[in-house]
């Protein structure tokens, strides 16, 4: 169809053709190990998700294991009844556990050798433990009050009054300058942490039997058997919202350490992943046989634990789908740009950073202008991306307007590395950086790639194929036929992220493509600031 300058500007103001950054992470069960729960909470994960400890309150011990592998590490004894409460200190070293007589216990997690008793002071069953931010508090829920004692020392520190019932979780603040402790009575009360001075009470209506900070700090969430997981702003110690999912009764909560994803364990036996912000579903993991009692994520969000009063638990490992080939050019295409030097050469660039405009191409495709004409890809009324460069030639004017078509400056170059940045004065609403990292792991030989980019003579945003050869230093080598124009666009690895940009044909007409570790290089040498930069 042929394409409607006009009908693009309705297109605009309707927000068309949204491409999300990334693809979607899922988590998928890898292992079950066998427990004894019979009254919740009894698990914990490492900070660094590598162990588990798991105990049942039938049982006078602590389990711990190796959640990579599977297999069970060893056996922490000495309790006096059954252990209905455990947590690391925040370095992993120590576990501390508590029973039903009060009991506390430290143990060394490296060895299992008990570290250090607590003296119980009459205080009754140790209904849950949290260790402060620097490891070096303890406290002890009990039946209403809360247990303060040096974890390096094990003295005594002080009591937090105010609860009337058992202190079933207790949680700090990301900061560990507030502590949520929620109880049997019903409550929810907040402590300012270097006082011990009660600060608020949220008034639940119910026995929240999980807690759970939002890594910034601001946001409580809180579950305890009831329709819905509720939200609550601890600044102003009132209730946000509740999320519900087709009336789900949620018994656990816990924020992923990114604060975009909340994982509640509901009584049906699922665990529900949902979206922190909208609340929208993302994600059922089922797999229990009951009630779910408690959800913990290792610190750096790529386990998930849960444990089910049907005496098991699962492990759940992170995992990104593997994307296909139309999901990787959909993803990438609102980040690809035309460049045309003056109408004298034209090549191909990518958007790096959209906040501060920043596109690369290669030092050739410049040349040696210093303002550069800049095309996105424009859609036309069918939401397909207009491909004749014809059209953007003779079109500069509605383009313009749109953002479509932008004049840019050459911000950095380096003649040696054929590499240039270009700083845009303007981008259109539908323009999406490109991903990318400093961690990508190396492409092995045969590994597949994408190369996006304008070939002279051909439609705009066009594709092909490669094989990833070899990396010789200078230049990945890459078994693929490039054209010219498509010099300065991606080069996308198999999981979509920016692995380089096309430079040349070499003399076996293989593609030459310039390492992301140069383009960093010349961001850095150039002082550019990058969204990803404080």
């Amino acid at each position: 169809m042929k394409p409607n300058p006009f009908f693009i500007s309705t297109l605009f103001l309707l927000s068309v053709l949204f491409i999300s950054n990334g693809y979607a992470q899922e988590y998928i069960h890898y292992t079950t190990f066998a427990g004894d729960s019979h009254w919740g909470k009894t698990i914990s994960l490492s900070p660094d998700g590598k162990i588990l400890a798991s105990s049942g309150d039938r049982e006078k011990n602590v389990l711990l294991w190796n959640t990579e592998a599977g297999v069970h590490l060893r056996t922490l004894t000495g309790f006096k009844s059954g252990v209905i409460s455990s947590s690391f200190s925040p370095d992993g070293r120590t576990l501390a556990g508590g029973d039903w007589s009060g009991t506390v216990l430290l143990f060394d997690t490296a060895t299992g050798k008990l570290k250090k008793e607590v003296t119980h002071f009459l205080m009754g069953t140790a209904y849950s433990l949290s260790f402060s931010q620097d490891g070096r508090t303890l406290l002890v829920g009990t039946d209403g009050p809360i247990l303060q004692f040096n974890a390096i020392t094990v003295r005594y520190m002080k009591w937090l009054f105010g609860h009337t019932g058992a202190v079933t979780c207790m949680s700090f603040s990301p900061n560990g300058a507030m502590l949520a402790s929620a109880s049997h009575d019903e409550t929810i009360r907040l402590w300012d942490m270097e006082s011990g001075e009660h600060l608020r009470t949220l008034t639940t209506d119910e026995s929240a039997l999980n807690l759970s900070f939002s890594p910034d700090g601001r946001i409580l969430a809180s579950a305890g058997g009831t329709i819905g997981i509720h939200l609550w702003d601890v600044g102003l110690g009132v209730l946000l919202r509740r999320i519900s999912i087709q009336e789900v009764a949620f018994q656990s909560v816990a924020f992923s350490p990114d604060g975009r994803i909340l994982a509640g364990g509901a009584t049906n036996g699922n665990i529900y992943l949902l979206d922190a912000e909208s609340g929208t579903l993302k994600q059922i993991l089922p797999g229990h046989t009951s009630l779910v009692d408690s959800v913990s994520f290792s610190s750096n969000g790529n386990i998930l634990a849960s444990e089910s009063l049907d005496k098991t638990i699962r492990l759940w490992r992170v995992t990104i789908p593997q994307p296909t080939a139309d999901q990787v050019y959909n993803n990438a295409i609102r980040a690809v740009v035309w460049v045309v030097n003056g109408g004298r050469y034209e090549g191909s660039g990518v958007l790096l950073d959209k906040r501060y405009r920043l596109v690369v191409t290669n030092a050739h495709v410049t040349g040696t202008q210093n303002t550069i004409d800049v095309y996105f890809p424009a859609p036309d009324e069918e939401d397909e991306l207009i491909k004749n460069r014809n059209f953007y030639l003779t079109n500069s004017g509605v383009l313009k307007r749109l953002g479509y078509y932008t004049k840019g400056q050459v911000v950095a170059k380096n003649e040696e590395s054929d590499l240039a940045i270009i700083k845009l004065n303007r981008l259109p609403e539908t323009a999406r950086e490109i991903d990318w990292n400093l961690t990508t792991p190396p492409e092995s030989t045969g590994d597949l790639v994408y190369i996006l980019g304008n070939p002279s003579g051909q439609d705009l945003w066009r594709w092909t194929l490669g094989e990833f050869l070899s990396d010789s230093g200078d230049y990945f080598h890459i078994q693929s036929d490039v054209f010219g124009g498509n010099s300065g666009g991606p080069v996308i690895n198999k999981q979509g992220i920016l692995i380089g940009i096309v430079a040349r044909s070499d003399k076996h007409m293989n593609a030459l493509a310039i390492p992301m570790r140069d383009v960093i290089q010349l961001l850095s040498q150039s002082g550019l600031r990058r969204s990803d930069t404080p």
